[in-house]
């Protein structure tokens, strides 16, 4: 009979860092420490910290001002944490940083979706920080019937799940809901939670019996126990010192425990089950070969050792390593705040051995050192063969920036920055770029002592062949989408894929603009249509203008000469004044054709912003004029322009 335990076992980050910082705080304080609910699911660990001084209450109400409390693991409502400081209460916030993320969603969202239980701590404590409206759902039914009573596709929603819920299920209602735009999906199940229950379900498919060790009131832990039922016969195991009836009729039997539950119990429960006199036959998988493990077990390290191990425990200042040796690894956790993926417990890990401490068992352990190390043998060979290499902008620096290559920094002058002078560098940093090691330079002692790179020399190959490209296809009338590169007061630069083009400031509207600047800034995005070209000297005219909105066309589709139309006065002159026919359209109406009797002065009769009723009289779309009488209105009459208008 075999005994198998799945890799992840005992407390999850979240819950370690609250337990530890509470059983901390309960050695350190001397008066009553109030904890905000069960600080965990965990009957054991609560019936400890309350004989060391915790006292659980349900709300702040129950905790008298000025004392010292704690927010759980779970979290809580933004209400109750803003009534813990109205009562002066020195609060010490252990929620989960996984929680708090959600938090965070939950109170920049408009609307807010949360998969979970409804009455489990850690929704109710998402919930309490929504900025706006949310909404519970269970199951992906629920969801479907939540949908069908708010959906509405002009508003925005997120959606969020309960950091322990049943990731196969997620699974389902993110597939559902990919189709609908406007709801973001945040992931925020936790990795510790992704990782058991694919261990569980892994291993249940494999064995007879399963094991859940933890309280079946704990979300993860119920979830585990879902999960294996869906293979195997599964039972929970809260008493540890009292086995299960009847294991002997298995022979295959797996272990795992939820993460409420201490590493310390599951042990336990491992121990008695090998130990139990009556299961003599009993054996643990993992020590089948005892001559393999005890020669693992003496093998020693020296420092400056290439070293492979699993990573066992995170926490907030180091990574644990088990190295299947004596000593145990660590690597301070500071080393992995730049890594694009974050680790894992069960990752395997290469670092270089820093410090072996004998009387300890312990070794320190530097993957930085690996990575530097790895990272220059990659730059050196892209630098031989002048192959593109990918970096992020880290910094702005006097001269240029530096990107991070590989884990190396390699710095960028301004000369090699960017194809444009006016590049702004600062808006680079946190930016993804191609470049190439151009140079590296090594002091008398023979270590790297500055790696330069080149993005500029990228850039202009990119460039270039999307320029060859362009002009195979490119024709007046074709349409692009392009990006502001550069704004002048006579137009702006637009890219449109490989070339600049110009889009005069009188190309940019149908409507007068005075300067290009009022409408346009760098880096937008605008439509324009290729008006001409020179293929030999590469320049591109470009007009922002489109002939549907041209008001001239629109004019002579919507009326005719001899039509009366209402105008607005927009401007008085010695000769006449001129008064709004359409958008984008003004027209004269002389001062002969104001009044049915001669007038001296315009502004006699007439003033800006006055309504009047006007004839159409001419139309010149070449020309770009529009003459109208008002005389010809108040007389009823339709001719054009009188001769005396002429001859004035």
């Amino acid at each position: 009979m075999k005994i198998f335990k799945t890799n992840t076992t005992g407390f999850c980050f979240g819950v370690k860092r609250a337990v530890d910082g509470m059983v901390q705080l309960l050695e350190n304080n001397r008066s009553t420490v109030y904890s905000l609910g069960e600080l965990i699911h965990n009957e054991e660990m609560t019936n400890k910290l309350s004989a060391m001084g915790a006292v659980i209450v349900e709300s702040p109400e129950e905790i008298p001002d000025g004392s010292v409390a704690t927010i759980r693991a779970h979290g809580v409502p933004k209400a109750t944490e803003d009534r813990l400081k109205s009562k002066n209460i020195r609060y010490f916030d252990f929620t989960c940083p996984k929680v708090k993320k959600i938090h965070k969603i939950a109170a920049n969202a408009e609307n807010i979706i949360i998969i979970g239980n409804s009455e489990h701590p850690e929704v109710v404590g998402i919930a309490g920080n929504a900025k706006k409206s949310f909404f519970v759902a269970n199951d992906i039914d629920e969801l479907k019937k939540i949908l069908h009573n708010i959906y509405v596709d002009t508003e925005q929603y997120d959606l969020v799940a309960q950091t322990t819920y049943n990731t196969s299920e997620w699974k389902k209602i993110t597939e559902y809901v990919s189709n609908l735009t406007n709801i973001t999906v945040h992931n925020t199940i936790c990795n510790s939670t992704e990782t058991r229950q694919r261990e569980v379900e892994e291993l249940s498919k494999k064995v007879d019996l399963f094991i859940i060790i933890g309280s079946p009131h704990s979300s993860n832990t119920r979830k585990l126990y879902e999960i294996a039922s869906e293979n195997c016969e599964t039972i929970f195991y809260e008493q540890l010192d009292k086995l299960p009836n009847g294991i002997r009729k298995y022979e295959k039997i797996g272990l795992s425990s939820g993460a409420s539950c201490p590493e310390s119990a599951v042990e336990e429960v491992f121990n008695n089950m090998i130990n139990e006199k009556d299961n003599k036959n009993l054996v643990a998988e993992e020590d089948i070969d005892f001559l393999e493990a005890i020669e693992a077990s003496i093998r020693t390290i020296r420092n400056g050792q290439l070293v492979k191990g699993i990573v066992s425990a995170i926490n907030g200042t180091e990574v644990q390593v088990d190295l299947g040796l004596k000593y145990a690894g660590f690597i301070p956790a500071a080393e992995f705040e730049n890594d694009e993926n974050p680790l894992k417990i069960g990752d395997e890990i290469e670092a270089f051995v820093v410090k072996v401490n004998d009387a300890d068992g312990t070794t320190l352990l530097s993957k930085r050192s690996l990575d530097i190390a790895q990272g220059m043998e990659k730059i050196i060979k892209a630098n031989e063969e002048g192959a593109v290499v990918k970096g992020k902008v880290i910094e702005a620096v006097k001269g240029g920036v530096v990107v991070m290559v590989n884990k190396i920094r390699v710095f960028v002058p301004a000369s090699q920055a960017s194809i444009r002078r006016e590049e702004n560098f600062d808006a680079l940093v946190g930016t993804d770029v191609n470049l190439r090691i151009i140079e590296v330079d090594n002091d008398k002692s023979g270590k790297r002592k500055r790696i330069i790179g080149s993005i500029k020399s990228v850039l202009r190959e990119e460039k270039q062949k999307a320029s060859d490209a362009l002009w195979q296809s490119i024709a007046v009338g074709n349409e692009y989408n392009g990006t502001v590169k550069s704004v002048t007061d006579f137009g702006a630069f637009v890219d449109i894929g490989g070339n600049d083009g110009l889009v005069h400031v009188t190309d940019m509207s149908w409507e007068r603009v005075t300067k290009p600047s009022d409408i346009l800034k760098v880096g937008d995005t605008v439509k324009v249509t290729v008006k001409s070209l020179n293929a030999e000297t590469k320049k591109i005219s470009l007009t922002m203008k489109k002939d549907d909105e041209n008001p001239w066309k629109i004019l002579t589709e919507t009326y005719n000469v001899g039509d009366v139309i209402d105008a607005t006065v927009l401007k008085i002159m010695t000769y006449g004044a001129f008064v709004s026919v359409i958008k984008g359209i003004d027209g004269l109406v002389h001062i002969s054709q104001i009044a049915p009797r001669r007038i001296n002065k315009v502004s006699d009769v007439l003033e800006v912003g006055q309504q009047v009723k006007a004839q159409i009289t001419e139309i010149d779309v070449e020309a770009k004029r529009v003459s109208l009488s008002i005389r010809a209105v108040e007389e009823g009459t339709t001719e054009a322009a009188s001769e005396e208008t002429d001859a004035e």
